[in-house]
């Protein structure tokens, strides 16, 4: 079977899903995600069932799948498609080889569209950036400078995709200049994305992170600061407004 006849396939596995599935108001759900792309309006539970109930392809090795998804990902406009297309990496990326991987995965960013596919990928991204460093954090500081605000927001995000999952992170001295770099961007997705690194070095270095955060209190944007204050004690959260209110008096 042909990969277009894959593609058909999902859509159309997508299509007929159950109606106790659908959002009652598409509308609502696709100005949340911000998305341009076509949408049914599947719960992400609905979504996750369709992966794991799978497709006629499904039995094949993951690595004779990643074609399939890939032109999944690269030839649809439905979101829920795209979203299995991440699904199927998030299940089995442990077990490919990592650089088959990335070289698949490292051209999706084009793709992106809204916070929702944007997270899923910076998990993915931030899974090969712990195994392999040296193969992966160059393409990152490529898009810490890229035009495409996805792209920015990937290079924080992807930094540590929540502190907790991870079992080794990168220096601060090297994870920081991808934050200091953006502090100024414009884009609110990739402000969001300062806050979200932000937080997540926090969590790993509080002390160098907090003093950061004190000499940029009134660089930092308030969508980032937001986010980057998050799980800063009340003490240090009411140390960091105050200074903030102070430099806007100035």
């Amino acid at each position: 079977m042909a990969k277009t006849d894959y593609l058909k396939e999902v859509e159309k596995v997508i299509d007929t899903a159950p109606a106790k599935w659908v959002s009652k108001d598409v509308a609502f759900l696709k100005k949340y995600i911000g998305t341009q792309y076509n949408m049914k309006g599947l719960s992400i539970p609905g979504v996750r069932l369709i992966s794991k109930t799978g497709f006629s392809f499904s039995k094949l090795k993951p690595e004779e799948q990643i074609e399939i998804w890939n032109e999944v990902w690269q030839k649809s406009s439905l979101h829920e498609a795209l979203t299995l297309a991440i699904l199927f990496w998030e299940k089995n990326l442990d077990d490919l080889d990592i650089n088959k991987s990335w070289n698949c995965l490292k051209g999706w960013t084009g793709k992106i569209d809204n916070w929702a596919h944007s997270d899923g990928l910076s998990g993915l991204y931030s899974d090969l950036l712990e195994t392999k460093p040296s193969l992966i954090l160059p393409q990152l500081k490529k898009w810490n400078r890229s035009k495409n605000p996805w792209e920015r927001r990937q290079s924080l995000v992807s930094l540590i995709h929540y502190h907790r999952k991870r079992g080794k992170v990168l220096p601060y001295n090297t994870l920081i200049p991808f934050v200091e770099n953006l502090l100024d961007d414009k884009d609110y997705f990739v402000q969001k994305g300062v806050g979200w690194a932000l937080r997540e070095i926090s969590n790993v270095y509080h002390k160098q992170t907090f003093s950061f955060l004190k000499k940029h209190h009134a660089q930092i944007t308030g969508i980032a600061f937001a986010a980057a204050a998050e799980k800063l004690s009340i003490s240090e959260k009411e140390e960091l407004k105050t200074l903030r209110k102070l430099s806007k008096k100035k």
